[in-house]
């Protein structure tokens, strides 16, 4: 029915989710916030903070399965969102202010393509199976 833990399909399954909940957070706060200037890009830097948070357990159970200790893979996951964080910041506000894109336009663009970088931090860094057999 479902993909195999920890494959980019799954990934995307886990994540369509996770979009929903971003881009209703973006919305709410680009309602919100003042009209124009930078509120835009506050708006998704507020999102995508909080997002990190859902997304992180919502991979952690549904995406990986992972039985990492969370004590690893939340600053783990946290690290990795971060470097999105200003990543998808920078590329956002490049979108929507220095070359004038609609600010969802550019809201989609820029989650799909750090919604893949994403995926292969979290892939190769905050879930990563290792090892614990002693070799052999």
């Amino acid at each position: 029915m479902l993909p195999e833990h920890g494959t980019f399909r799954r990934y995307l399954v886990t994540a369509g989710g996770n979009m929903v909940v971003f881009f209703l957070i973006w919305e709410a706060c680009y309602r919100l916030f003042p009209e124009g200037d930078y509120w835009p890009t506050v708006s998704w830097a507020v999102a995508w903070i909080l997002g990190s948070f859902v997304a992180h357990w919502t991979h952690r159970i549904w995406t990986f399965n992972s039985d990492r200790d969370p004590r690893w893979t939340v600053p783990a996951s946290m690290a990795v969102y971060s470097v999105g964080l200003v990543g998808s910041t920078a590329c956002y506000y490049i979108g929507t202010e220095s070359m004038g894109l609609d600010v969802r336009i550019v809201w989609l663009a820029n989650s799909s393509l750090w919604g893949l970088l994403n995926y292969l931090g979290q892939r190769e860094i905050a879930f990563k199976q290792i090892n614990t057999s002693p070799p052999s």
